[in-house]
């Protein structure tokens, strides 16, 4: 028999599991995908399906502090093998493989190539077992992003946009709630004085009208004593009455003097406030602008309790046998392998 392998299937190790991968490819597909070209001549001879080492496991991460429920998938599909059992699992990730595809019988007329140690060593296959789960423990994890200061957190299916909106959000909340509590007695002050203008300021208008109305009446009183000196009739009486018009003119100019003084105190302090109130509010809003930038990336490891090994032991991965020219050529019928 000039082909490779055996028409027989060689048995498992044991309490080993074994899985047949399907052919997911056609041969025109295959030799593409091998970078190949099928000479018009190439004539197909069948299926060999050869061992390999195959390792999967689901990985469950979770964190509900920081926002994380993820799972992840590690695949690894090891083709050439140490016989000592060493593998370098990282070398050996295989992302893209049909494991929801996988067969439970080989193609008609197959053949098998046989396998080699480790696969043919069940304690040695149980120890690389051990040793798969133990490089995912140590090598999966997913980031999560914490602001501590915001108490706001997020798994790996947040974008940075988002939670960097998120924490904007958090920091606006929480700077509007400090900046109501902070600034809340100079409201009220600002309020009282506004209230205390807004009064002095009715006052002030009744004041100039009383002056207005005392200039008048003064300004007629004196008219009329100048006419009264040229005709000699009560003079005294009207000299006296002209002085108190002028006292209550003078009284009148000096409430509207207080009033525009009280107004002025007024202004100034309802200013000074306003300029306490600014410089309050814009150093709170530094502040908490400040701390939404406060942001670190945290892994998140799993439990090795949320690792569940999903397939492990003696994978069968089909190849196509090509004969042309007398030469016999194989293509891995696979893909993501």
């Amino acid at each position: 028999d000039e082909f490779p392998g055996s028409l027989t299937r060689p048995a498992a190790p044991s309490a080993i599991a074994e899985f047949i991968f399907p052919l997911t490819l056609n041969l025109t597909e295959a030799a593409r995908a091998a970078g190949k070209t099928l000479p018009l001549n190439a004539q197909p001879q069948g299926i060999l399906y050869r061992p390999a080492l195959l390792a999967h496991s689901r990985v469950r991460l979770l964190d509900r502090k920081l926002g994380v429920d993820s799972e992840v998938e590690r695949a690894a599909l090891v083709k050439n093998l140490d016989r000592r059992g060493v593998v370098r699992w990282e070398q050996e990730i295989s992302p893209n493989l049909p494991l929801t595809r996988l067969e439970t019988a080989p193609q008609p007329g197959a053949r098998f190539e046989t396998p080699a140690a480790p696969l043919t060593d069940s304690k040695l296959l149980a120890t690389l077992q051990r040793d798969f789960v133990d490089w995912v423990y140590r090598n999966t994890a997913v980031t999560a992003r914490a602001n501590e200061p915001l108490k706001v957190y997020a798994g790996p299916d947040i974008s940075p946009a988002d939670f960097r909106a998120a924490c904007a959000e958090a920091a606006r909340t929480a700077r509007d709630k400090e900046l109501s509590k902070a600034t809340a007695t100079l409201d009220r002050q600002l309020l009282t004085l506004q209230e205390r203008i807004a009064r002095e300021e009715r006052e002030l208008e009744q004041d100039q009208r009383e002056l207005e109305s005392r200039k008048w009446e003064e300004n007629a009183t004196h008219a009329e004593n100048v006419f009264g000196l040229f005709t000699g009739k009560g003079s005294m009486r009207k000299v006296s009455s002209s002085m108190t018009k002028r006292r209550m003119t003078e009284q009148a100019k000096a409430e509207v003097d207080e009033s525009v003084q009280a107004i002025k105190q007024f202004q100034a302090q309802a200013q000074d406030l306003q300029q306490r109130r600014a410089a309050l509010e814009r150093e709170i809003n530094d502040r908490w602008a400040t701390l939404v930038n406060q942001v670190r990336e945290i892994p998140v490891p799993p439990k090795k309790t949320d690792i569940f090994l999903e397939h492990f032991g003696v994978a069968w991965v089909p190849y196509y046998l090509v004969l042309s020219d007398g030469e016999l050529y194989e293509i891995a019928g696979m893909g993501g392998a």
